[in-house]
């Protein structure tokens, strides 16, 4: 999860006040009671060079294809990407249709990366 992301017209400074680091701590609060939180980590990100769609956040695991999302906001997108990744977590391939996705996850889809073949 990128924590640097800020929102159009917000501050660079205090960094830990960007959206992006809003985000993440709110996430991490939403995880310490989540079920299935030995399944994931959530590593903060310095940066993902989204700048035009922040808030980011990268779904990725051995074998899947990657995700990332974008236009993310703090205070309502937290329980959207929670459960986008336990749809990312009981799919074999990591592939997520679009109108599986939760809809704060639909229209903010930045890239969609197929995981890497080793020969």
């Amino acid at each position: 999860m990128c924590t640097s992301c800020r929102q159009r017209g917000e501050s660079k400074e205090p960094r830990e006040q960007r959206s992006g680091a809003q985000l993440f701590r709110n996430l991490s609060e939403y995880f310490v009671n989540w079920a299935r939180r030995e399944d994931f980590v959530i590593a903060p990100c310095e940066c993902l060079s989204v700048c035009p769609r922040p808030c980011a956040v990268a779904l990725r695991a051995p074998g899947k294809f990657t995700y990332v999302f974008g236009d993310l906001k703090p205070r309502s997108s937290e329980l959207a990407v929670i459960e986008c990744a336990s749809l990312y977590r009981r799919s074999d391939t990591g592939v997520l249709p679009r109108e599986a996705r939760p809809e704060a996850l639909r229209a903010g889809i930045l890239a969609r990366i197929p995981p890497l073949q080793v020969r």
